[in-house]
């Protein structure tokens, strides 16, 4: 029998109380909707999320049920165990929830479930194999680098965590089972977003950064060396607190069904969540659960306004609107302002909103669990143009969503079989194979329904997206309006960045001013680093247009090498005139030589002229000419204009 793997114990984790209460929240009320953690890398994240499963209160659940389902939740039973109930009741046995991890390279078939393989060749019969999302139900599903998760299958968990069911319709297979979890998300923000889809269904986020204090940092190294050196005595070292925590989760489970919202506080959530701005009604539920799950850990039957504001930063974070470079941060100061202001306010039958001061008949809410060749477009950003070089249809595996095409990995949705070329098949299509070899009839072998042979055996073609590698070059020198053309440069990446949450492109910004050129942002596919790293940049100077372009191309290069199935996009915000050259050679001559190594790169172009005045520029049509791509005039230098002419052409490719 193999030893059980020990994780780091919860209580022993250092600091990170924010963390650690967000997680306890959702151990008594999964109704908050998981939580989404966001932090560099080593700061605990992974590490909480997989020690809470050792202070889960047990659960019951049917003997050999596939789905973990509850014994004493008739209507929420999976088909297997209805059918086993007709014939007596069900036998229960108890076990901690566990945590199931989501690998980012899962594939869809590893998630929801496939044909198994085995029964279908013994018996000519098809029987689902459950997936990762049948083994979570009723615990925790954990997503490292959430962030980083394919389209198809982030689509399959918003599917499951709205329903709280699985259905796949595969394979020649018709299931359904429950699949009601709680979402625990973990993500480095530099490495990318959430999809505001997925993002919205996290019912807390929590922002993680590591411990600045030298006493608390020699701890964490202290309790670390300890687990890591003997684990079994570290275990027994936090026993207590360990079984003091579990009982803790366990009472407040047992109470919050009890647990009473006052009117008032209603009145205090709906309130901060219409002044802050937040969509929708998802927040002011969140808010009103997590502040019911507090009072119960704390052993209270009614929360309280320091309840509510101890949650409620946990459920805005993630849920602000913000603008182009606005603080990436809650507004403390304003929340608290806020709460302050609204625990004064009238209802609006009346009622104060004091806690104390019941409204009507004093009546509270329960909220307790319920378990290109060159095209020019001149003057208006509103006329589509269209590289005339398609874009190829090889097989890619980018998880990008501008232009679908035929994956060559196991990653990607199913979508028909095929003979397989030479060599062994990897991705094998058991549907189809099973159809091809079972078209000869039954096997000679007793044992066997079909036989498969080698020539029987199909492959899977399966869909993806392509995303985008998207380089802003932009002319930075003192002439024709540096600043504003800086700015709004700046807010066209914010809004292409806030596209990409859903289309997995990485955007990078080059400038070029007196005789070099500077990388503002890698490339990258984070709202929140461009924010950081475009706040201020310095402009005047020449303009060595040759320079941003070389430097452009070098990490045009360097994202193919990255990812050899991206789409390439270089974006010229200039007016063509270049005064500095490469190494003393003339500006304007330069240019075109660098725009000739652009063409030859097979980079998508798009020059966008910001000569001032009525008439196109001579010098950023020609730049276009050269670099085999499309040129644009904007009657108005606006952000928005900017971006939506990028994303036209985007979306054209």
């Amino acid at each position: 029998m193999t030893a059980r793997r020990r994780t780091f114990p919860f209580s022993a984790i250092v600091g990170q109380e924010t963390l650690k209460n967000a997680l306890l929240i959702n151990a008594v009320d999964p109704r908050v909707g998981g939580v989404l953690i966001r932090g560099q890398k080593g700061t605990a994240k992974s590490t909480a999320v997989r020690a809470l499963a050792d202070v889960l209160p047990p659960i019951n659940v049917v003997e050999g049920c596939r789905f973990s389902c509850d014994p004493d939740e008739p209507s929420q039973l999976c088909d297997e165990c209805l059918e086993r109930a007709k014939t007596g009741p069900l036998a229960a046995v108890t076990r901690r929830p566990r945590v199931v991890e989501l690998p980012v390279s899962a594939t869809e078939d590893r998630v929801v479930g496939t044909l198994d393989i085995e029964h279908a060749l013994k018996h000519g019969e098809k029987r689902f194999e459950a997936g990762l999302l049948a083994t979570a139900n009723r615990g925790i599903l954990y997503v490292d680098e959430v962030n980083l998760l394919d389209d198809h299958l982030v689509d399959t968990l918003l599917d499951s965590a709205a329903m709280g069911v699985n259905t796949v319709e595969r394979e020649g297979v018709a299931f359904s089972h429950p699949a009601r979890f709680i979402l625990v998300g973990t993500m480095n923000p530099e490495e990318g977003e959430v999809r505001p889809q997925l993002l919205d269904r996290f019912g807390l986020c929590v922002d993680v950064t590591g411990l600045s204090i030298p006493a608390q940092r020699v701890l964490v190294l202290e309790r670390r060396a300890s687990f890591e050196d003997d684990p079994e005595r570290c275990a027994r070292t936090w026993a207590d607190e360990q079984r003091a925590l579990e009982a803790s989760l366990l009472r407040a489970r047992d109470m919050v069904a009890a647990v009473v919202m006052p009117r008032p506080l209603l009145f205090l959530i709906a309130n901060v969540c219409a002044e802050m701005g937040v969509d929708g009604h998802r927040a002011d539920l969140t808010m009103a659960r997590a502040a019911g799950a507090v009072a119960a850990l704390d052993g209270r039957a009614e929360p309280s306004v320091e309840d509510i504001r101890s949650v409620a930063p946990l459920v805005l974070a993630h849920r602000m609107r913000r603008g182009p470079f606005d603080d990436v941060s809650l507004d403390q100061l304003r929340l608290d302002s806020l709460m302050t202001a609204s625990c004064g306010e009238e209802g609006e039958d009346g009622a104060s909103g004091r806690p104390g001061d019941a409204p009507g008949d004093g009546a509270g809410t329960v909220i307790g669990i319920v378990h290109s060749t060159g095209t020019e477009v001149d003057e208006s950003p509103d006329v589509a143009g269209r590289l005339v070089t398609p874009l190829d249809r090889a097989r890619r595996t980018g998880p990008g969503r501008r232009q679908e095409t035929t994956s060559d990995d196991r990653r990607g949705r199913y979508s028909h079989s095929e003979t397989p070329k030479p060599g062994h098949p990897t991705d094998v299509a058991m549907d189809a194979t099973i159809r091809q070899a079972a078209a000869k009839g039954r096997s000679g072998d007793p044992d066997m329904a079909i036989t498969v042979e080698p020539g029987d055996v199909r492959s899977k073609v399966r869909k993806r997206r392509v995303g985008a590698s998207i380089v802003f070059c932009v002319d930075a020198s003192g002439s024709m309006g540096a600043t504003r053309r800086m700015e709004v440069a700046k807010g066209a990446v914010v809004e292409l960045l806030v596209d990409a949450y859903r289309r997995r492109d990485r955007v990078a910004v080059v400038s070029f001013r007196g005789d070099s050129a500077e990388v503002l942002l890698s490339p990258t596919a984070s709202v929140e680093l461009a924010q950081l790293r475009l706040r201020s940049i310095e402009t005047g100077g020449a303009t060595p247009l040759a320079a941003g372009m070389e430097r452009s191309l070098e990490i045009i290069a360097g994202e193919v090498r990255r990812d050899p199935k991206t789409v390439p996009w270089l974006v010229l915000v200039t007016d063509g005139r270049a005064n500095v050259g490469l190494g003393g050679g003339l500006g304007s001559d330069d240019a075109k030589t660098l725009a000739t190594r652009v063409r030859a790169a097979k980079v998508h172009v798009l020059v966008i002229d910001t000569t001032e005045g009525s008439g196109p520029g001579a010098a950023a049509r020609d730049l276009a000419r050269s670099a085999g791509g499309e040129y644009i005039r904007l009657p108005r230098i606006e952000p928005g204009a900017m971006a939506g002419a990028v994303k036209d052409r985007l979306e054209a490719v």
